[in-house]
């Protein structure tokens, strides 16, 4: 399959630090395949490490309304918030995310960084 081999090649550009070519990839993957969740996902990811921040949320919305039992699109989705500095947002991203598996280090690393943020801010 064409998409699935996008995705693959958008992975390794990914891993390579290449963000610009993975979302190019993924972008094709997501014209073959616009109802893949996790095509947004991994497009979202590489629009982050971008810092196209509005760009990842909307891929996270994407992805969290296509797959809404998972938890990667809302933690995908809060990156994107924390990168807006919508930090009380990426807060409430992070426990959506959180509530399929609490024991998740990275996104309580990840969470507890946007509420540092958020406290300094306010």
């Amino acid at each position: 399959r064409r998409a699935e081999q996008l995705k693959t090649d958008g992975n390794a550009a990914f891993r390579e630090a290449r963000y610009a070519e993975a979302v190019r990839l993924y972008s094709a993957a997501v014209e073959l395949e616009p109802e893949n969740g996790v095509l947004f996902s991994n497009r979202s990811g590489a629009l982050t490490a971008l810092a196209s921040y509005d760009l990842a949320l909307a891929d996270a919305d994407r992805c969290t309304a296509l797959r809404p039992d998972w938890p990667k699109g809302f933690a995908r989705r809060a990156a994107a918030l924390h990168g807006l500095r919508r930090f009380a947002l990426a807060v409430n991203a992070y426990d959506a995310a959180l509530a399929f598996d609490p024991s998740d280090g990275i996104l309580v690393t990840a969470r507890r960084q946007s509420s540092f943020a958020l406290a300094i801010e306010t």
